[in-house]
């Protein structure tokens, strides 16, 4: 009877063991580390604040004799994918910032690199599911994702809680999308938030011409104080973009148009601000985007172009008690252009946390840029980029506080790299910013004399 049950045991072990792999995820393992020594003269507090559509004199904390600092920045980024087949996955993605010295023994993000260490920093980016509906072209992406306009990031790029549904069919790419960027802190789940509606369509014309056209809407019934603001706020945002490859020419075009209430200061992290404070309270916003970038095959490397047009304000505050604005709403400090290829004019591509720029949110400003990418052997590679920046608008207009000009200034910035291994590269980095007169000069005759920035960047980095 014992020789029956084990027989029966193991039959049953067998038949279980068999059946496993008809269960058995795909594992899937990514992530990036980088390490980045920096020297720099600019951004001397812990703001990582815009300047152009505010005040003059605002960060990357600019001063006379500024002085020389020196620190270390790491960043690991981890990525899970769970795979269950071709049409269902989880996707999963975290990452852990410190700066050397800054503390141990504590919780929170962006710490951890003091002494002792032993902090509890690990940061959750992304947890969604990705899946296929069968038979059918649709996908879904539901949960805490990355998602990026389709204007190179001058609205937002971000990771956001949402979903988006997305359809492949006879040339068109459809995606139908809602993001909740906030909900306000203290009241009922649901009952004040802030949230983007996106509907995007693009179509192949040709293998190497395609159009797209957007229409995204921004709605908030945040409030400060209840009474108080517009409890309803809807701005409106259409656009075109396009992508057309000349060989051996690829060129971008785009343009963005906003409309309808000012929904002042849009951020995606802080929780509770409102959209619509009593200074914004029933203004109008009527304001628009341009942009285009062009890549080339040229000798050993890549000839870079781009160019912007985001339009500003000349009021402070910018549409004050009322008024309407003119200038761009892009999601605060979730903004970019990183097309450009600068260091500190504009947000960079490699920031960590001590991320600094003279323009950090894209608005109120104009620029033109050019850039060189070289491979010049299989290890060894190299790329220098030119860039000026404008303020679309002044602030201040009329007032002896307005600046004696809207010339930002004009970057020049190098970078230097070596291939250690495939998927491992040490690079040395350097960026200085001629600054113009819309930070040195204003018209009631003050001259603030600030340092030009600079800044210089030994970076390892490793991908996987």
């Amino acid at each position: 009877m014992k020789k029956k049950l084990l027989a029966v045991a193991a039959a049953g072990a067998l038949t279980a063991a068999t059946a496993v792999p008809a269960l058995a995820l795909e594992n899937e393992f990514h992530g990036m580390f980088r390490l980045f020594g920096t020297v720099a003269n600019y951004g001397q507090s812990n703001s990582s604040t815009g300047a152009t559509s505010g005040s003059t004199l605002t960060a990357p904390e600019l001063a006379d004799n500024a002085p020389t600092r020196n620190f270390v920045e790491q960043r690991a980024r981890l990525m899970y994918i769970a795979k269950a087949n071709d049409d269902l996955k989880l996707v999963t993605h975290f990452e852990i910032d410190s700066r050397w010295g800054d503390s141990s023994y504590t919780n929170g993000r962006n710490v951890g690199g003091a002494i002792g260490a032993d902090t509890v920093d690990i940061e959750t980016k992304n947890v969604y599911l990705d899946f296929n509906i069968p038979s059918t072209p649709m996908n879904f992406k539901v949960g805490i994702q990355p998602f990026i306009d389709s204007y190179g990031g001058i609205f937002v790029n971000a990771d956001i809680a949402g979903a988006q549904a997305i359809a492949k069919y006879a040339g068109f790419t459809n995606t139908l999308g809602f993001f909740r960027f906030t909900e306000a802190v203290g009241t009922l789940p649901g009952k004040a938030d802030r949230d983007l509606f996106v509907a995007d369509v693009k179509y192949d014309i040709t293998k190497d011409i395609k159009l797209g056209g957007s229409y995204y809407l921004m709605h908030s019934d945040l409030v400060v104080t209840p009474g108080v603001g517009n409890p309803n706020a809807y701005t409106h945002m259409v656009g075109l973009n396009s992508s057309m490859k000349f060989d051996p020419v690829t060129l971008n075009v785009f343009g963005l148009y906003q409309f309808g209430d000012n929904p002042g200061p849009i951020s995606s992290s802080n929780t509770g601000n409102a959209i619509n404070t009593p200074a914004t309270r029933n203004s109008k916003v009527d304001a628009y985007a341009l942009g285009a970038t062009a890549k080339a095959k040229l000798g050993p490397g890549t000839l870079k172009l781009a160019g912007i047009y985001v339009s500003g304000e000349q009021q402070t505050p910018a549409g004050a008690a009322g008024k309407d604005t003119g200038a761009f709403q892009a999601v605060a400090g979730e903004s970019n252009f990183f097309a450009a290829d600068m260091y500190i004019l504009l947000r960079n591509k490699y920031n960590i946390n001590s991320d600094r720029a003279l323009v950090h949110t894209v608005s109120n400003v104009t620029g033109g840029f050019i850039g060189y990418d070289a491979n010049i052997t299989s290890k060894l590679f190299a790329n220098v980029n030119v860039g000026a920046a404008w303020a679309a608008q002044v602030t201040n207009k009329g007032t002896a506080s307005e600046p004696d000009s809207n010339y930002l200034g004009t970057e020049l910035n190098a970078e230097v790299g070596y291939r250690l291994f495939d998927n491992m590269t040490a690079s040395v980095l350097g960026a200085y910013v001629i600054l113009g007169d819309f930070y040195q000069k204003t018209k009631g005759g003050t001259d603030n004399n600030f340092d030009d920035p600079y800044r210089a960047s030994l970076m390892l980095n490793y991908a996987f």
